[in-house]
């Protein structure tokens, strides 16, 4: 990867809507170019997926949850089929995970449904206020 890589990736950082004719009018290459070497990038798994940022609306939360660690992979595999925003800690905690809902009674469906899990010891959430 060199600093054209970078600069690429950093526009779609910004903006992952932009075309590559686009991106390369602002970086001073060809449409493609960009487009080799985003393909390049995703072959390389450098850059993993391109994601979806939406409005604040609704109720963000973090459910956050301690396992028991004979069944951690179990658990983690189950999130995953549901949520693609996890983070596994060494520590107090052992998983986290981002919920986006539309309402509260959404988010509190998705911490139960999360408690049920074989292999859950517990779980705090915490909501984002703004």
């Amino acid at each position: 990867m060199d600093s054209r890589d970078r600069q690429i990736l950093e526009i779609l950082r910004q903006n992952s809507r932009y075309t590559n004719t686009e991106i390369g009018n602002m970086i001073g290459v060809s449409e493609g170019t960009v487009r080799k070497r985003i393909a390049r990038m995703i072959f390389s798994h450098t850059i993993k997926k391109f994601t979806v940022e939406t409005s604040n609306d609704g109720v963000d939360g973090i459910v956050l949850v301690r396992v028991d660690l004979k069944k951690a992979q179990h658990v983690i595999s189950e999130i995953k089929k549901k949520y693609s925003e996890i983070y596994e800690f060494s520590g107090k905690i052992d998983i986290a995970v981002g919920i986006h809902s539309t309402s509260l009674s959404e988010l509190n469906s998705a911490v139960d449904a999360i408690r049920t899990l074989d292999g859950v010891k517990s779980t705090d959430t915490l909501i984002r206020l703004t």
